[in-house]
């Protein structure tokens, strides 16, 4: 059997060479990378994201009061921002008010009038009198487009922030031959969120890193008997201990993350450290990466054989999954592939519904009497999406099946995530389940490494 690499943390630096990477020590122009960010992504992306889902043109509504939830994307505005397909370029059209210093748009085509921008700000405001916004009904009507689409959806909360009122005085504003023609932004949206740009990976790919070198300082500081997972500060998931019977009771979840569990020695677990390299607020880039540990007993000097089995069943499978998603495929028929690799390898699928208890009774049930190991996976888009059930882009998961006509595009970050679950003989009813989950790009070469993948189980001694 070939053992994962082992690292020994105590007594020694972390990494030969390295330096444990500081936030403060560098300090980047946040607004300006969000600028060239913004504006790339509508000079590269937008054009491309609106002909594949075929929109001619895009509306986004936005007030004081009531920011568009794509300020991200565009920056703070009040009023109607306006892209259009003329077959040439992409035109943007502004009828209101828009911040367009750093982190802003540049260059916009067409600018309403001062009369449309006052009544957008509330100014010499009748309700019924929308004679105001005639220029937004005759700009629309000179592009002539077959399909307007507008922000809302009954399932994406971030392609679902024009309010009620202001849908249908749009839909007043545009006339009935128009308003006909409104369709939802929610594919678009979700394909230029998803569409990264490379400074966005590069902005990725470092908060990663200093993700990475905070978690291992902070496993360093581990003393067993001593040290709480909340003085680690590491997020740590305990998935084997010799103290606790809680992970080996019927129908428990497979692991323990309260704050106040010691560390003991002969613990298995995952462990994670969180950055904020560029604070772009709520829509900062997250981590959601686990590392793996073992404290050895008294007597030992590597890991035990069983748990290092389980581990490495787990990193087989990282590798089986890597090679099925491709550009171009949708979630869906990645799902299928992944499921169909595995298999033929002798895992058995346990689909994941998000709900560990329920989940840890399935997974026991359909591994029992059984000499293979189980898996679920959660491919979840990431990124400055957050990585929840309301998050942008292709998402690959049993319980995220909405997402399963999505396409998956070049340079999409998702979280590579999934579990491996294997029987120990110690407790042959209770499956150990190993989580590995690191974000990484997809990309016409496949799936490529933005940080370490899982290689090894870092050794406590």
């Amino acid at each position: 059997m070939i053992r994962a690499l082992s690292f020994l943390i105590i007594g020694i630096s972390l990494m030969s060479g390295a330096k444990a990477v500081s936030p403060d020590e560098y300090n980047p122009d946040t607004q300006a990378v969000l600028n060239l960010i913004r504006n790339d992504k509508l000079d590269l992306i937008l054009p491309s994201a609106m002909r594949d889902n075929d929109v001619d043109m895009w509306i986004n509504v936005a007030r004081d009061g009531q920011p568009s939830s794509l300020e991200y994307e565009f920056g703070h505005f009040d009023g109607y921002l306006i892209f259009t397909d003329t077959g040439e370029h992409i035109e943007r059209a502004m009828f209101g008010g828009i911040f367009t210093g750093p982190g802003g748009i540049n260059n916009v085509d067409v600018i309403g009038s001062t009369k449309v921008a006052r009544a957008v700000a509330g100014y010499e405001y009748d309700p019924e009198d929308l004679s105001a916004y005639d220029e937004i009904r005759q700009y629309v009507a000179k592009n002539d487009p077959k399909t307007i689409a507008v922000n809302y959806s009954d399932w994406l909360s971030v392609a679902d922030d024009i309010s009620y009122t202001q849908f249908l005085k749009l839909s007043k504003i545009l006339g009935e031959k128009y308003a006909q023609r409104i369709v939802s932004a929610e594919y678009l949206i979700t394909d230029y969120r998803s569409r990264r740009t490379l400074r966005e990976i590069v902005v990725q790919t470092n908060t990663l890193e200093i993700a990475r070198q905070n978690a291992l300082k902070n496993l360093s500081r581990i003393i067993p008997g001593v040290t709480t997972i909340g003085d680690c500060a590491c997020d740590a998931r305990i998935y084997y201990s010799d103290k606790s019977e809680r992970i080996r009771e019927p129908h428990a979840t497979s692991w323990i993350r309260h704050p106040d569990y010691v560390f003991q020695k002969g613990d298995f677990f995952a462990f994670s450290g969180d950055a904020n390299w560029m604070d772009f607020g709520p829509n900062s880039f997250g981590v959601d990466t686990k590392h793996h540990a073992y404290i050895l007993r008294d007597g030992e000097d590597n890991v035990p054989d069983e748990l290092q089995y389980a581990w490495d069943q787990t990193k087989k499978a990282q590798g089986i999954i890597r090679e099925q998603v491709e550009v171009g495929m949708t979630s869906g028929e990645a799902l299928t592939a992944i499921v169909r690799a595995l298999e033929e390898e002798n895992y058995i699928y346990t689909p994941f519904t998000d709900d560990p208890a329920d989940d840890y009774r399935m997974i026991q049930d359909m591994l029992a009497g059984k000499n293979q190991s189980g898996f679920y996976v959660d491919l979840h888009a990431m990124g400055n999406n957050g990585g929840t059930l309301v998050t942008v882009g292709p998402s690959i998961a049993p319980f995220r099946r909405d997402r399963d006509d999505i396409i998956i595009r070049e340079n999409h970050i998702l979280a590579f995530e999934f579990a491996v679950h294997t029987h120990l003989s110690d407790r042959p009813s209770y499956p150990i389940t190993i989580n590995f989950s690191n974000p990484q790009v997809v990309t016409n070469l496949g799936i490529e490494w933005i940080q370490p993948a899982n290689e090894g189980i870092f050794v406590i001694h």
